[in-house]
């Protein structure tokens, strides 16, 4: 009986046991199932707010050509920089001789030299080394730590063989790749703005950096004097230049991420300089500081940007680049970790460790293409410290990978087709040929999803017929071999190029044309103005060259018995310009592209042309206007902005009543039914609701260029329902 008792308590608590470990273990389930979901719903909602779908793609794009216009226009215009390198010559490839670049941008630098063998040898030899800077020299003085560095130039040369020896009496010529913020004065000059990356030389702050360093060369009994003085991005364009002479930006997707392009001088209203020869200016973007509402951003890019070194700073840059998007992963894993569990009931310790995860570690993980996903748990184990992930755990992780990397593809795309949409205001020829987008950096060359993503993306953009036509392109070591050859470009032996030759080599806005076919819808209004090269014409007939290095010409006088007959007679512009060939081929007469828009009661105006520069301001207009205009025109070059009106009613009222005929502006009205009501000729590119500032900022009978034509203060404007035509005296029937 005994037995028979215990057999049978035996069995029931066996079957007790298996009670509790089935419901035990359908809890489990029914957890496991329920983290699933959450962790479901987690992803689903990234992934949501990081779409960017075509649409969005071009609003940012949008946003960012109209950020680049407004820092052309303006110093602090716009939270681009758009700063004026100085450089006008990229290198053709015909440059020949041995030049040395210096890359200065961290705790280490390296030194190259470069033989250059013209067109059929190009690239003949290069030869660098690597040099770690002692930490005590990075909080010395300024002397120490260029003298440290001219030293190892010194003994850089020093190692050369013969086969390195220069002619007697040539001086050897360096590119100057300085990555610290500086403000350039010129080509071979530029000033410290500040410091970073751990160097803390206050004396240095203000000096100019090449002045410091060829210094330090000559303490060091070395011929040698620095050319250029470059940053990574602008040594990129350089080197892209060379190996394809159809680059025309380029872009830099690594650690950080910048963008430098060509543009054409006369398109830089903040550019207070001659002409440059070429007529054309690179550009350096500073598009990392880009921010628009129309970026995606979620609450782990808000909670990163807060708590970095610079809040609100580098807004475009924290999303698509090696510096910040593994951080992010990290982020979002933390918060899934918190709240579904993911990694089990306790939260790893390292995983809350900040930039622990790298985009290193990030593609590595997204890579992975194993039937188990080894290599992703292989890394949270290495990385994060944790043992065991289950298969769902790692192609969650995955997935977060790929929602970020996908995000910050197609953010880069956008920033690339806003470039092309700020050139394609220059295009309007259809032909076949390509434009290069050289890319340099290290997401770019290693991580291969978000480079196919970002050139598909690019090519979505652009469409069947205009894609084609761009070509993305990468190029090593911008900042060393792009540095030297900038240098060979801007040596002083090397032999001028004829005008011919440089015209040609630098029209990139024919080339633009040639290249960026039909444009979509999306480039207009305001990308329909182009720049044309005019003609040089004699000095006799005194017309001013649109790239020409000549200073502006002085406002021509109004004489008094000129006053009562300002006014000049309406004329048919149709008709003029088939009567005026000669001078329309010289350049005496010129037409504005077509992309105003007709308001006021006066169709059909003309008069004597008085021109102001102003950015999304309109205290200088108010105050013209106020003047009598006795028959003249108003030309205002509002930089083409789309962001606000510069000109209304009121204005334009007082306009009438002081006997102004016309004002034209490069730029947005309102008040647009008060204006039609008035007897007076205005055109504009649309209408804002906006109202622009009043800090009174402007430039009063400077030359200005509008819709792809240089216009002087004292020509004469003709306009009717045809258009508008420039000429550079008043016209006769």
């Amino acid at each position: 009986m005994r037995k028979a008792a215990a057999l049978a308590s035996a069995a029931m608590a066996a079957a007790a046991v298996a009670v509790v470990s089935t419901v035990l273990h359908q809890r489990q389930r029914r957890a496991a199932k329920r983290s699933e979901r959450a962790e479901a719903v987690l992803l689903r909602d990234l992934q949501k707010r990081c779409a960017a779908p075509v649409e969005l793609l071009r609003q940012v794009a949008d946003a960012m050509a109209a950020e680049m216009r407004a820092g052309l226009a303006a110093e602090g215009g716009s939270d681009l920089q758009m700063l004026v390198t100085y450089v006008d010559s990229l290198p053709s490839g015909g440059e020949k001789g041995m030049f040395y670049a210096l890359d200065l941008g961290g705790t280490n630098f390296r030194v190259l030299r470069v033989q250059l063998g013209g067109k059929e040898r190009r690239i003949i030899k290069q030869d660098s080394e690597g040099i770690s800077i002692p930490q005590h020299l990075m909080s010395s003085s300024s002397h120490e730590l260029f003298d440290f560095v001219a030293a190892a130039l010194a003994k850089f040369v020093a190692s050369e063989g013969e086969d390195c020896h220069l002619p007697e009496g040539t001086q050897r010529e360096l590119g100057f790749t300085f990555s610290f913020p500086v403000k350039q004065k010129s080509l071979a000059s530029g000033t410290l703005i500040k410091w970073t990356k751990s160097f803390a030389i206050d004396e240095m702050v203000g000096k100019d950096v090449v002045a410091e360093l060829n210094m330090a060369i000559r303490r060091q009994g070395l011929d040698m004097k620095v050319t250029a003085l470059v940053n990574d991005t602008v040594g990129t364009l350089a080197a892209g230049r060379y190996v394809d002479h159809d680059t025309i930006a380029a872009v830099i997707l690594g650690t950080g991420s910048n963008a430098a392009y060509i543009d054409h001088a006369d398109a830089i209203p903040k550019w207070h300089g001659s002409l440059p020869k070429s007529g054309n200016m690179v550009i350096n973007m500073e598009w990392g500081n880009f921010k628009s509402s129309h970026l995606p951003l979620t609450e782990f890019d808000q909670e990163l940007d807060a708590e970095s070194l610079n809040p609100g700073k580098q807004v475009y840059e924290k999303m698509i680049s090696g510096m910040y998007m593994g951080e992010l992963v990290r982020r979002i894993l933390l918060k899934m970790a918190q709240e579904t569990r993911i990694f089990g009931d306790n939260i790893p310790p390292k995983l809350e460790r900040p930039y622990i995860l790298r985009t290193l570690d990030m593609l590595i993980m997204h890579h992975d293409t194993s039937s188990d996903l080894r290599t992703v748990a292989n890394k949270l184990k290495e990385v994060l410290g944790i043992e065991y992930t289950s298969f769902t755990t790692r192609k969650l992780v995955l997935d977060v990978c790929e929602a970020i990397a996908t995000r910050g593809a197609r953010l880069a795309a956008a920033g690339i087709y806003g470039i092309i949409q700020k050139l394609g205001q220059h295009s309007d020829s259809p032909s076949t040929r390509r434009s290069v987008i050289a890319v340099d950096g290290g997401v770019y060359k290693y991580y291969t999803f978000f480079s196919q993503c970002m050139e598909s993306t690019l090519s979505d953009m652009l469409g069947q017929e205009l894609a084609p036509s761009v070509m993305i392109k990468h190029v090593n070591d911008g900042s060393g071999v792009g540095a030297a050859l900038l240098a060979a470009s801007y040596s002083q032996y090397h032999q001028a190029e004829s005008a011919d030759s440089r015209r040609r080599r630098w029209d990139w806005v024919g080339t633009l044309r040639r290249r960026l076919p039909r444009l979509p819808p999306l480039f207009l209004p305001s990308s329909l103005a182009s720049t044309r090269q005019i003609k040089p014409t004699t000095p006799t007939n005194r017309i001013p060259h649109p790239i020409a290095p000549t200073t502006s010409p002085p406002p021509r006088p109004i004489r008094p018995r000129e006053r009562a007959n300002m006014a000049a007679l309406p004329l048919a512009t149709a008709e003029v310009c088939d009567a005026n060939a000669d001078l329309i081929m010289n350049g005496e007469l010129r037409a504005l592209q077509p992309i105003f828009q007709i308001y006021g009661r006066r169709q059909v105006f003309a008069g004597p042309i008085v021109t102001l520069k102003v950015y999304e301001d309109n205290v200088l207009i108010r105050e013209f206007l106020e003047e009598k205009g006795h028959g003249r025109v108003l030309v205002v070059d509002g930089g083409g902005s789309l962001r606000c009106a510069i000109l209304g009613g009121n204005p334009v009222q007082q306009a009438q009543n002081n006997g102004w005929a016309g004002i034209v502006v490069n730029g947005c009205i309102r008040d647009v039914d008060e204006i039609n009501g008035c007897d007076i000729g205005v055109r504009a590119l649309n209408s804002h609701p906006m109202k622009a500032n009043k800090k009174g900022i402007g430039e009063k009978h400077v030359p200005v260029t509008i819709a792809g034509t240089r216009i002087c203060d004292g020509e004469w404007l003709y306009a009717d329902t045809d258009g508008i035509l420039i000429s550079r005296t008043e016209l006769t029937v």
